[in-house]
């Protein structure tokens, strides 16, 4: 796949937004990063950084409320190979085994071959690249989703910020959003009478370079 595939009917849409990373306290006011900014970015690795990201999500069963729960086993990386081409390179996998409903019925289910199917597809993986920027901090990613061995087309929107008392570009930004996914488009089609089609996941956390993530580590 090429930084500059189109895809012409995604199958998935996600809305992603990229901001300051938080402090304990209130965070400063974030600014977007100017496209200019964006395309002098150094050639380098960013990384969601461990134990400070979270990914839920819900469905709903007809007529009853949406059932959540969450991933506990989830990474990424956002390459940056020649900014000045707009050359950014996207990825992201999560661990379906690592599923949390607090409940065993649930978890069961869902890494079950009618859903999941963790067994023989224990990961869930996009890829993609940036299509380009849309303004200040504002992009869109596309690229393709696969489950249990399937590949759909995917896409999504992208907005970059840092605080306003730090210099642009940074080391580390924060990152939440959101992409609804069809079952259907992968094979999960049990329960169509009881349980809707679409999943929506919801993310956040932050994103760090190699040395950022380093440091945090380093006593």
């Amino acid at each position: 796949m090429t930084l500059n595939t189109i895809l012409r009917r995604p199958a998935i849409t996600a809305a992603a937004v990229l901001s300051a990373c938080s402090t304990v306290n209130a965070p400063p006011p974030a600014q977007s990063l100017t496209v200019d900014a964006l395309r002098a970015l150094p050639d380098q690795t960013y990384a969601i950084q461990p134990g400070d990201a979270e990914l839920d999500f819900s469905v709903k069963p007809i007529g009853f409320p949406a059932v959540r729960g969450s991933f506990e086993g989830f990474d990424g990386s956002v390459k940056v190979k020649r900014a000045a081409e707009d050359m950014i390179d996207v990825k992201a996998v999560v661990h379906l085994g690592t599923v949390s409903f607090n409940s065993d019925w649930y978890e069961n289910v869902v890494k079950s071959p009618a859903w999941f199917d963790v067994e023989n597809h224990p990961d869930a993986v996009f890829v993609g690249s940036l299509a380009g920027w849309d303004g200040d901090g504002v992009g869109s990613v596309e690229g393709e989703l696969t489950m249990k061995g399937i590949t759909k087309p995917a896409s999504f929107s992208i907005q970059l910020n840092c605080e306003v008392d730090d210099p642009c570009p940074v080391d580390a930004v924060g990152f939440s959003g959101e992409i609804e996914v069809s079952r259907r488009e992968f094979n999960m089609t049990a329960y169509r009478g009881l349980v809707g089609d679409k999943v929506t996941l919801r993310f956040s956390g932050a994103l760090v370079t190699e040395d950022e993530q380093i440091a945090s580590v380093t006593p």
